[in-house]
C-alpha cells in the first residue's frame, strides 16, 4: 500500500475515534443530566420514581433526547421525530412509554421546585410529554401534533417565560398525585393572568382579550383586523387544522 493511502486511512481512523470518544463524552453527559434531575428530591410525586438500568431501551431514549436538544440544538419537533425515526419500538412500546413520561413528569416538576429554573427546558418537557401522552402508535407524528387537543396546548406556551409559568404549573400539578407544586401554582393563579398572543400582531396579553378563529378554533385574535391582515398567512395552517381535524374525527367515530 502507498505510503499516502496509508496515511489517508490512520486519518480516517484517528477522526473515527475522535468521534467515537465525543459521542461516548455526550452521552455519559447525557445520561448524567437527567438522571441527576430526575432524582433530585426524595418525593416521586406520584410518579414510581422507577429508574431504568444504564442500559435499558428507555435510558437509551432519555440520553439521545438530552443528546439531541443540548448538544444538536434541535427544536422540540425536530427532536420528537429523530427519536421517533431511532427509538420506534419505544415510542410503540406503551410500557416504556409510559415511564418515559414519568421520568418527564419527575424531571419537569424536580425542575421547577428548585426555583431558578431554565423555563425553555421544562416547556420542552411539556411539549414531548403532550405528544408522548397523545400519540397514537401510527407512527405518524404530524397528525399527533397538528390535532386541536396538541395545538391548543401547545399554543399556551408560545409566550413569555414569566407568562407561560402559571400554565407549566397547572400541567406538571394535574399530572402529580403530590402537594408538592400546589402552593407555587396557587402564588401563580394569584399573581399572573392567563395569556396569549394574537396571531396577527404578536402581542401578548390575557385572554380574555383574544378572540378564536371561529374555523379552526385554534388561532387568537385581538381584533378583527389583525385576523383579516394575518389570513394570507393563515388560510393554509387553518386548512391544515381543519383537514387534520377531520381525519382524526373519522378515526376516533369511523
Amino acid at each position: 500500500m502507498p505510503a499516502s493511502s496509508r496515511k489517508r486511512n490512520k486519518g480516517k481512523d484517528r477522526k473515527a475515534k475522535q468521534l467515537a470518544k465525543k459521542e461516548e463524552n455526550e452521552r455519559a453527559f447525557a445520561h448524567e443530566i437527567w438522571q441527576s434531575v430526575y432524582s433530585s428530591t426524595e418525593c416521586d410525586h406520584g410518579c414510581g420514581m422507577v429508574t431504568p438500568a444504564d442500559d435499558h431501551p428507555v435510558s437509551n431514549f432519555m440520553d439521545q433526547f438530552i443528546i439531541n436538544a443540548h448538544h444538536k440544538g434541535m427544536t422540540v419537533l425536530q427532536n420528537l421525530k429523530d427519536t421517533l425515526e431511532t427509538h420506534t419500538h419505544i415510542w410503540n412500546n406503551e410500557s416504556h412509554r409510559k415511564l418515559i413520561i414519568d421520568i418527564m413528569v419527575c424531571m419537569g416538576t424536580n425542575m421547577l421546585l428548585h426555583g431558578d429554573v431554565n423555563m425553555s427546558w421544562v416547556t420542552c418537557l411539556v411539549q414531548s410529554l403532550i405528544v408522548l401522552e397523545k400519540y397514537n402508535g401510527t407512527n405518524d407524528l404530524d397528525s399527533v401534533i397538528h390535532s386541536r387537543v396538541v395545538m391548543l396546548k401547545w399554543r399556551q406556551l408560545y409566550i413569555g417565560t414569566k407568562c407561560v409559568e402559571r400554565d407549566v404549573l397547572k400541567f406538571y400539578r394535574k399530572r402529580t398525585t403530590c402537594k408538592c407544586l400546589k402552593n407555587m401554582h396557587l402564588e401563580a393563579r394569584k399573581a399572573i393572568p392567563k395569556m396569549g398572543f394574537c396571531w396577527g400582531c404578536d402581542k401578548d396579553m390575557e385572554r380574555v382579550l383574544l378572540s378564536l378563529c371561529s374555523r379552526c378554533m385554534i388561532s387568537q385574535y385581538c381584533s378583527r383586523r389583525c385576523q383579516v391582515a394575518d389570513w394570507s398567512k393563515h388560510e393554509s395552517v387553518c386548512d391544515q387544522f381543519v383537514r387534520q381535524q377531520k381525519m382524526n374525527d373519522e378515526q376516533t367515530f369511523g
